[in-house]
């Protein structure tokens, strides 16, 4: 005999769960069928559905939804008109579908930045990348090239005065950094990968701008600097530099760069479902996913559909679900499209330091980012993973959600796995919990196409998207009827500290 869904619900959540619909193909394998008031909008979730989303999120119309960038802008708007067909109200100031969060925009100018010996370009601006600095600056000076492990040597105040810093390090690095700040040349040159290297960045109006010129570089672009400068041309390696190395060339380089800026307004997309209870809906229930990624870089289009348009295809669909049920939530519904989370997680920090609702009224909060492909690594095959997910971050917080969740799956039977709690931290559902709210974080995992011009439609699971649909929308009307989670007595004494 199956057991009822209440059967296994937390004290205190009521539900009726006389199952008379039939399953579909969609779900995997074991999946029983959903609660009979929650069916209609369950069943409403498709395949079709994820694929016809996804089709036009990461489509030429919106060119990889670069935070400030156009493609975004078009993409928001589209996202408001799709909640607004799904019965969502504007949750923003004064009616708005937005939350405006200011940002600096910052473009390098390719035509008017280079490296040159006499004549000879050595680097063009095409090959150089932003970095937190913005002006124009023209300098000829010398050099020094510096290859450094995780242990860097000590650098003497005022050590690289009056030289053009090129510096690789095993360790990631910023202008800004102690020993860079240090070594006070004249100019900073980071030797990165090519994922960094981006000739247009957004930053907070917070963050503060560099007077010291500062750029990235590529480590083939670098090495050929090194060489007009009479070092190897294999000074620089992909791989992490493996011993400290500093070099000084007497050799007067002319270094030109010219980076622009101007203020811009990149939204949140906020919408607010509100529940059928007048005296419960002003808690709610928070679902989010990232509606950003990397844009346009270099003139390359990065079209994100993995990261993160499957997630924002899967709640647009838990949208549409609700709205559809003629069973409606108690606690109201928070949906959010989250801005600038390759920025940094911005937009959802920006959420939660200006929110448009009481935190202290939020059930809980459900981050989806990155479902659209199944895992695939040098150990374990796409095939392995056509059924799993990454359920992160659910016992942190609350067990309560988490038994929830693991209930809620039974309609759907994704194989949980819970070996990638270090991306706790990456995604937008950690600033809600440094605010105490419980969250859950459906993760698909890392592919081959992570970050690259590579992650279009090609090689993406629509079951996977409508299932963390499917998921995600039982596990809300759930948390609807449940309110407030307990939480786990050790973030009880954590919260209580602070």
């Amino acid at each position: 005999m199956k057991k009822s869904l209440a059967t296994f619900l937390p004290i205190g959540v009521a539900l009726i769960v006389t199952c008379s619909c039939s399953l579909t193909n969609a779900q995997y394998d074991g999946a029983v069928a959903p609660p009979t008031e929650f069916a209609e909008g369950f069943n409403s979730i498709t395949e079709a559905d994820s694929e016809a989303l996804l089709k036009v999120l990461a489509g030429d119309e919106f060119a990889g939804r670069g935070t400030g960038q156009e493609g975004f802008l078009k993409a928001a708007e589209w996202f408001a008109g799709k909640l607004q067909e799904s019965g969502f109200r504007p949750a923003g100031p004064e009616g708005s579908w937005f939350q405006a969060m200011p940002f600096i925009r910052t473009d390098l100018d390719t035509e008017n930045s280079k490296f040159s010996i006499g004549d000879d370009v050595v680097v063009e601006g095409g090959l150089l990348g932003i970095g937190d600095y913005f002006g124009k600056s023209e300098l000829q000076k010398p050099v020094s090239f510096l290859r450094l492990t995780s242990k860097p040597p000590e650098v003497t105040p005022g050590q690289f005065k009056g030289q053009i810093l090129v510096i690789q390090s095993a360790s990631r690095m910023r202008s800004s950094d102690q020993m860079i700040e240090a070594a006070d040349a004249d100019a900073v040159v980071i030797v990165t990968s090519g994922s960094r290297i981006r000739t247009q960045s957004i930053l907070q109006q917070a963050t503060p701008l560099r007077s010291r010129p500062s750029i990235m570089i590529g480590v083939a672009a670098a090495n050929a600097l090194a060489a007009k400068c009479g070092l190897s041309e294999s000074f620089f390696t992909e791989e992490p530099p493996k011993e400290n190395l500093v070099v000084t060339s007497s050799q007067i380089v002319d270094f030109q760069l010219t980076v622009n800026r101007e203020s811009v307004d990149v939204p949140n997309v906020v919408g607010w479902y509100p529940g059928s209870d007048e005296t419960l809906r002003h808690e709610h229930v928070c679902i989010g996913a990232h509606l950003d990624h990397l844009g346009v870089q270099n003139g390359e289009v990065y079209p994100g559909a993995d990261d993160n348009g499957s997630g924002s295809s899967s709640i647009l669909q838990i949208a549409k679900a609700i709205n559809l049920n003629p069973v409606k939530p108690k606690r109201s519904i928070l949906m959010i499209a989250f801005c600038a989370e390759e920025r940094g997680l911005l937009g959802s920090k920006y959420y939660v330091e200006h929110p448009l609702r009481p935190i202290k009224d939020m059930v809980c909060m459900l981050n989806i980012d990155m479902i659209g492909r199944n895992e695939q690594s040098e150990t374990e095959s796409a095939e392995d993973n056509i059924n799993t997910i990454h359920l992160v971050g659910s016992k942190k917080i609350s067990m309560e959600l988490h038994d929830l969740t693991m209930e809620a799956n039974k309609c759907v039977n994704f194989v949980f796995e819970y070996d990638q709690e270090g991306v706790y931290t990456r995604s937008d559902h950690a600033n809600f919990a440094k605010q105490g709210v419980p969250i859950t974080f459906l993760f698909g995992g890392f592919t081959p196409a992570y970050h690259k011009p590579t992650d279009t439609l090609e090689g993406i699971n629509y079951a996977k998207i409508a299932n963390c649909a499917r998921l995600n929308y039982l596990t809300t009307m759930m948390a609807a009827e449940h309110g407030h989670f307990e939480k786990n007595k050790e973030e009880e004494k954590e919260a209580a500290s602070n």
